[in-house]
């Protein structure tokens, strides 16, 4: 392996060395190491035959995958992709495993349709259907590409209801993918208004209460032992020695 430097400034007094043996970056080595089983997501075309999202093969060739996938969530990150003649981007990366055990890594741009209406369905799953398997769809309408997610009840898949509230018709700012992505993560549940966690909270049980006249009798079968043994105490006779 060659070192590699990339000059950070003009005159190229500071440098940044990238692929140098023993050390590593560990956001990209995680890009990279889910390059072979990324399902790059991008707009339909005649050539994909309707297909939304490939794999890309070590030859650099693509195989376009069926646009449903049935699966189980294993975790959603952001990471920062670097180019050299680009600005950094944000890339959401969602980790499933497939019915057959393969694992896959859905891989977006933050800032597009895709990220939002991804997160937008995810969010309002409950924990029981998170952990559960959901069925993904992915939805080619012109340029961009949209989500749809099922989850999985009593033997059979259910669209995920989201409120008309939702369609705002903007996508979702940072920290509300931020807040969605530790949802589903299941790192933050703090959110006592919202109507998902509600959904989810076990009700209090009622709590424990003595009725007052068995808890007077509880009260003098405590205190009646206590009793007897004094007034015995008081009346028993000493024996006096001569």
């Amino acid at each position: 392996m060659t070192m590699q430097i990339v000059p950070v400034d003009a005159s190229g007094i500071d440098n940044i060395a990238s692929g140098l043996t023993g050390f590593s970056d560990a956001a990209e080595d995680e890009l990279q190491q889910s390059m072979m089983t990324s399902l790059f997501i991008a707009g339909a075309s005649q050539a994909s035959n309707g297909r939304a999202a490939y794999l890309l093969l070590d030859d650099g060739s693509r195989t376009w995958v069926p646009n449903t996938l049935r699966c189980w969530l294993v975790d959603l990150k952001i990471v920062t992709q670097t180019y050299e003649s680009y600005d950094p981007t944000d890339k959401l990366l969602i980790r499933v495993t497939a019915s057959d055990g393969t694992s896959y890594v859905y891989r977006c741009g933050l800032n597009s349709w895709t990220a939002s209406s991804f997160l937008t369905n995810l969010k309002h799953l409950t924990r029981t259907q998170l952990g559960d398997q959901v069925c993904i769809t992915l939805v080619p309408k012109g340029r961009a590409t949209f989500v749809q997610v099922q989850y999985c009840e009593q033997g059979a898949f259910h669209r995920v209801q989201i409120p008309e509230s939702e369609f705002t018709g903007e996508k979702m700012t940072y920290d509300q993918c931020l807040d969605a992505i530790s949802y589903v993560n299941g790192t933050s549940q703090d959110n006592e208004g919202s109507a998902v966690v509600e959904a989810q909270v076990t009700p209090e049980e009622q709590p424990f209460e003595v009725p007052e006249a068995e808890l007077d009798e509880l009260l003098d079968s405590i205190k009646t032992p206590t009793r007897a043994r004094r007034k015995r105490s008081i009346n028993c006779e000493v024996p006096v020695t001569q």
